[in-house]
C-alpha cells in the first residue's frame, strides 16, 4: 500500500481562492513534485492520510476549499480516489468561535485541571453523556461534516443498544478502516482525536486523548497503523496510549511538530508529516510532505512488515528528499509478523472498507469498484434534500433518522444500502442525478 502523508495545511479562509494566496506557489510546487515521485516510485497511491490541521480557523469555507483542492489537485495528482482520503483532527480543526460560550469555556477548563491519573476516567464520563458530549464535540463540527465525506467522523461513545443502532457507524470516538496487504492480511488504519478540549491554552503536555485510543485489540492477520495529530509528548494521559501503541502499532504517523521527522525505532516507525504549509513567521519555515510504502516480505515461513519512507522538504522552489542517517533517499524500517496464512474460502475476496462499516466491492462491466466509500462521496455530493428523496425512495430511512444530524442520516442510508443489498442501486441513481446536474 502507497499513500500520500500529509498535514497541517492550515487552508485560511481570508486567503484561499484569492490570486496572491501567499501558499499558491508552494502547493503547486507540491503537486508537481507529488507527480513526478509517483513516477519515479513507478506506482500511483493507493491513498492520502492526513494528521490534521486541514483547516486554519476551523470554518466551513475552509474545509469546502480543502475538499475541492484534494479531489482536483492532489488525489489526481497522485492517482487516488478521493474516496481514499483518511483524516484525524487538528487544534486549527477547532472552530474556536463556538467556545466562546460559557459552557464550552468551563468544560475546558475543568477538563485541563484533572490530573493525568484520573485523566481518562474523566474523560469517558463527558463522552457518555449525550449534553456534555455536544460541549466537546460542537466546536469540531465543521471538521465532522467535512470528515464524513470520508467516514472519518467522530462522535460521543453510545451506550444503549438502541443509541447503537439508530447511529450506525457514527458511532465512536475515533476512525477507523481495513485496507487489504499484498499478502492478503489487513492494514487498520486508526483515527484518534488529540482535540478534545483545544482551544487557546494548549500546551505540550496538557492536551488529551480519548481513552479508546488505548484500546486497540490483536488480531491475526491485522497490522496496524495509528494516526494522530498531536505527538506523544503533548499528551497528558498519554501513558497508557503510549504503552499500547508502542507494543502493537508498527507504523505511528503525526502532525502538529514540523521538524524530527522520522523516528526508527526496534519495533515500529514514528513519522511526523512536517508541514505542508507552515506559518512563515515561524524561524524554521520547512515545508514537507512524506510517501510511505507498506508491504509484507516472507522468508520461507516468516513474514515481515516493509516500510518504505520517501521524506520531502520544500527549498526555494521545488521539493527535495531528507536522507536517511545513513545518506539514502529511502528510510526502510522491516519489522517481524507473527505467522500468519489466509483462511480457505469458497466466496471471493473481497476489498475491507471500513472496520465500523463492513462490506467489499461490486464491479460492473469492468467499471470502477462500488464501495460504501465510494457511493458515499457520490451521495454527499447531492442537496440534502436530494438526499432525503432518494432515502425515502429507496426506503432507507427509520424512523429515529430525525433525532440525528443530515450527514449522519445520509452515512447510515449508504451503510443500510449495502445491508439490504441496494448499494448498487444507489450508486446508480446517484449517478444519474450528478449527471443531470452535470456533475459526477
Amino acid at each position: 500500500m502507497l499513500f500520500l502523508h500529509i498535514s497541517d495545511i492550515h487552508f485560511k479562509q481570508v486567503e484561499v481562492g484569492q490570486p496572491d494566496d501567499p501558499n499558491l506557489a508552494l502547493r503547486n510546487d507540491m503537486i508537481r513534485d507529488v507527480k513526478a515521485m509517483r513516477e519515479r516510485i513507478g506506482r500511483p497511491a493507493d491513498g492520502v492520510l492526513i494528521t490534521g490541521d486541514i483547516a486554519f480557523a476551523g470554518k466551513a469555507t475552509e474545509y469546502d476549499f480543502a475538499y475541492q483542492w484534494l479531489e482536483d489537485e492532489l488525489c489526481p495528482a497522485g492517482g487516488c480516489a478521493i474516496d481514499s482520503v483518511f483524516v484525524v483532527p487538528g487544534n486549527h480543526d477547532v472552530d474556536r468561535s463556538v467556545e466562546t460560550g460559557p459552557a464550552f469555556m468551563a468544560a475546558r477548563k475543568q477538563l485541563r485541571e484533572i490530573g493525568a491519573k484520573d485523566a481518562d476516567s474523566e474523560i469517558r464520563k463527558w463522552l457518555r453523556d449525550r449534553i456534555s458530549a455536544d460541549v466537546i464535540f460542537g466546536p469540531i463540527e465543521n471538521y465532522n461534516r467535512f470528515a464524513a465525506k470520508f467516514l472519518c467522523a467522530l462522535r460521543p461513545y453510545i451506550e444503549s443498544e438502541a443509541e447503537r443502532q439508530q447511529a450506525g457507524v457514527m458511532s465512536r470516538p475515533f476512525a477507523s478502516r481495513d485496507l487489504l496487504l499484498d499478502d492478503g492480511s489487513k492494514l487498520r488504519l486508526w483515527g484518534f482525536n488529540t482535540v478534545l478540549i483545544s482551544n487557546e491554552d494548549d500546551r505540550e503536555g496538557r492536551m488529551l486523548i480519548d481513552p479508546a485510543a488505548a484500546q486497540i485489540p490483536v488480531e491475526d492477520g491485522v497490522t496496524h497503523l495509528v494516526m494522530c495529530h498531536h505527538p506523544l509528548g503533548w499528551l497528558k494521559n498519554r501513558q497508557a496510549f503510549e504503552d499500547r501503541v508502542n507494543s502493537v502499532a508498527k507504523i505511528h504517523l503525526f502532525g502538529h511538530e514540523h521538524t524530527r521527522r522520522v523516528e526508527e525505532h526496534k519495533r515500529y516507525v514514528r513519522v511526523r508529516a512536517g508541514a505542508l504549509q507552515p506559518d512563515r513567521d515561524d524561524a524554521d519555515w520547512k515545508p514537507g510532505y512524506n510517501w510511505i510504502d507498506v508491504s509484507v516480505d516472507t522468508d520461507g515461513p516468516k513474514r515481515f512488515l516493509k516500510v518504505r519512507l520517501w521524506v520531502r522538504m520544500h527549498e526555494v522552489s521545488q521539493f527535495q528528499a531528507i536522507h536517511d542517517p545513513d545518506d539514502r533517499e529511502i528510510w526502510e524500517s522491516r519489522f517481524d509478523l507473527p505467522a500468519w496464512a489466509p483462511v480457505a474460502t469458497t466466496s471471493n475476496p473481497t476489498q475491507p472498507d471500513t472496520v465500523s462499516m463492513p462490506g467489499g466491492p461490486m464491479t460492473t462491466d469492468g467499471a470502477s469498484p462500488v464501495t460504501v466509500r465510494s457511493v458515499t462521496i457520490k451521495f454527499f455530493k447531492l442537496k440534502e434534500h436530494e438526499q432525503r428523496r432518494v432515502i425515502a425512495n429507496l426506503e432507507l430511512d427509520r424512523e429515529d433518522d430525525r433525532n440525528l444530524k443530515d450527514y449522519e442520516v445520509a452515512i447510515n442510508a449508504v451503510r443500510r444500502s449495502q445491508e439490504n443489498g441496494k448499494l448498487q442501486l444507489l450508486n446508480d441513481l446517484v449517478e444519474e442525478m450528478l449527471a443531470g446536474q452535470g456533475g459526477s
